[in-house]
């Protein structure tokens, strides 16, 4: 018999009820991805604003799985930051020990900061072309940014098709 046992507390949104079905049952609407990604938390506004490290071990187009590393009391809405710039404002949908499962609200948030590294990248395409702009976007994480992500690869993919048809190769 173990003399010390803890359990985690699982907290819910305001909108949702725990019972310990629900405690067990998977009930993600998209499926997850495995990461190991670093971001930060940020809660509250001004001086009173909270921001705390986590590592993200799963995530979907419609939320993630954050690991705070400690115990934190977080708020129904927050926002997520990646490492690599991309920023969503998301809703806590439940909370246990150090971990806790957020669900995006609305698209991502494209930050002043990461508004300018675009635009760099921007010149760089118009500059010295489509392979370089991606290379460089590669080099960014593409920003964290899905849609961006497809697209430059589809401009990619494009260019190199073209290039091997203007040339004579075979495209394989």
């Amino acid at each position: 018999m173990l003399k010390n046992q803890v359990s985690a507390e699982i907290t819910y949104s305001d909108d949702e009820v725990a019972s310990p079905a629900a405690i067990l049952a998977e009930r993600r609407n998209a499926a997850r991805i495995p990461v190991i990604k670093s971001a930060k938390i940020a809660c509250g506004e001004g001086a009173s604003k909270g921001v705390f490290n986590c590592l993200v071990l799963d995530e979907s187009d419609k939320g993630v799985l954050v690991d705070l590393g400690t115990l934190v009391n977080l708020p129904d809405e927050v926002t997520l930051q990646f490492g690599g710039g991309a920023t969503y404002v998301a809703r806590r949908r439940w909370s246990a020990g150090t971990k806790a499962g957020l669900e995006f609200v609305g698209a991502q948030v494209i930050t002043g900061e990461t508004a300018l590294r675009m635009m760099k990248l921007a010149d760089i395409l118009l500059t010295q072309g489509t392979i370089a702009a991606v290379s460089t976007l590669r080099a960014s994480r593409f920003f964290d940014h899905a849609e961006l992500r497809r697209a430059a690869e589809e401009a990619e993919a494009a260019y190199l098709r073209l290039e091997a048809i203007l040339t004579g190769q075979q495209f394989i």
